[in-house]
């Protein structure tokens, strides 16, 4: 096919019958079948994409989607859901016969997958090596500031970026016009969890808010306490920890000496695994805790057991909303397939790594030829219903969503309780205490 001068998209002949084989190899081993011959480092574990030419059908051309993932490392638990989202969205597609698009030709999609080790700047190289190595669409990383720093390398070559999982507002105003996010701003995860906590029969009148020193920790502590300010609770302990921190014993001491209410925790999943067990053996009772989101996995409920009862998390995706997709046909049929394929039950995360494969999807089949300028200009003006719902990038970039509210309930597990609309269960508020579970 002709491409602008510019343009160094990775095509491949396949065969229609072939089909992507995942590979988790370690070391130093070459990832075959790509075009360019593609490489690693040595300490990358990889998930990669290959197919093999058996002759027995038209070959097909191949475009490939790169990008970092926390595969290891500090992120691991929750990288590993975007993967495998990632891996299942490809070869879904690809199973239906791969993606026509606006130029007429029919293409299947690759996928190369780098351990990032959940380290920014290894992700920062990740993307400098796949660009040189021909790959122009991205997919992103997780975490805001891993997306951050790899958002950069896809703004200064001009590729366009779609992440999902990177929330932080700093993504959406560097004016990086080649950077979508899947996830809204992370200013807006607060927002409907105070509503909820205060159309309760005994709302708070004090809160705790716990912030993690990173981009989006720092920017959902931002919402959070204009949310909490606007509602009239007043902000009696309002502290940051480092990101090695790993004992938060002296500041939850703080929050009983405060007597808060509600606990914000604005951090991470294994930063609310720490919490949920020191307040439990520290017996901090609040009537609320809540963390912005990662919090929402079935890791986080294996790793806490009943310490992680009566958590709250935001979510921009409700399960419980059965949306049209194309490509699994509907958000139940998503959940059936990721819980059958990986035996977990998937979360906003996963939902939103297939919708990251499907905006690239939407767009190669709405650009007139697939080269970056076109693509980029496609998922710019991209509108679709998907699994996770309508997906619609506003100038910025970015995909504004009210947010529903999951609380883990003791008896029946992950419930959707806000809002009332679309709800499974009421809110357990005020949380028992500890001398009461």
């Amino acid at each position: 096919m002709s491409r602008r001068p510019y343009a160094s998209t990775q095509v491949r002949k396949t065969t229609k019958a072939d089909r992507r084989r995942f590979l988790k190899a370690a070391g130093g081993a070459g990832v075959a079948g790509l075009a360019g011959c593609l490489s690693r480092k040595p300490t990358a574990t990889a998930i990669t994409s290959e197919a093999s030419d058996n002759g027995d059908e038209t070959p097909m051309d191949t475009v490939t989607l790169g990008g970092s993932m926390s595969l290891s490392g500090d992120f691991s638990d929750l990288g590993g859901l975007y993967a495998d989202a990632y891996e299942l969205t490809v070869d879904r597609i690809n199973d239906a016969g791969g993606v026509e698009a606006g130029d007429g030709t029919t293409y299947e999609l690759a996928l190369v997958l780098r351990d990032d080790e959940s380290d920014p700047s290894r992700s920062e190289a990740i993307y400098q090596d796949l660009l040189e190595e021909g790959i122009d669409y991205l997919v992103g990383p997780y975490s805001s500031g891993i997306t951050l720093a790899a958002s950069d390398v896809a703004a200064n070559a001009e590729r366009p970026m779609v992440a999902g999982g990177g929330a932080s507002n700093q993504l959406f105003e560097r004016d990086n016009e080649w950077v979508f996010s899947l996830l809204p701003p992370a200013d807006t995860y607060a927002t409907t969890s105070i509503e909820m906590v205060m159309a309760q029969p005994d709302p708070p009148s004090s809160a705790a808010v716990l912030v993690k020193e990173d981009p989006f920790s720092e920017d959902t502590a931002a919402g959070a306490r204009q949310n909490l300010q606007s509602a009239g609770v007043d902000i009696v302990v309002d502290e940051t920890f480092s990101p090695e921190t790993t004992d938060l014993s002296t500041h939850l001491a703080l929050v009983a000496d405060a007597d808060a209410d509600i606990l914000l925790l604005n951090g991470h999943q294994d930063d609310a695994v720490i919490v949920a067990h020191q307040l439990a053996s520290e017996t901090v009772d609040v009537d609320m805790a809540w963390a912005p989101g990662g919090n929402l996995t079935d890791s986080f409920s294996e790793q806490t057991g009943e310490n992680g009862d009566y958590w709250y998390g935001p979510s921009p995706w409700a399960a419980t909303v059965d949306s049209a997709d194309d490509v699994f046909g509907s958000t139940s049929e998503f959940i059936s397939v990721v819980e059958n394929e990986y035996r977990y039950e998937p979360s906003y995360h996963s939902a939103a790594a297939s919708a990251v494969v499907q905006t690239f999807q939407r767009a190669f089949m709405a650009a007139a030829e697939p080269t970056p300028g076109t693509v980029h200009d496609a998922i710019r003006e991209i509108q679709f219903e998907s699994l996770y719902g309508p997906v619609q990038f506003d100038e910025d970039g970015a995909i504004l969503r009210e947010m529903v509210v999951y609380q883990w309930q003791s008896d029946a597990g992950k419930q959707l309780v806000w809002p009332e609309q679309v709800s499974e269960a009421e809110p357990i508020y005020p949380a028992p205490t500890w001398d009461e579970r």
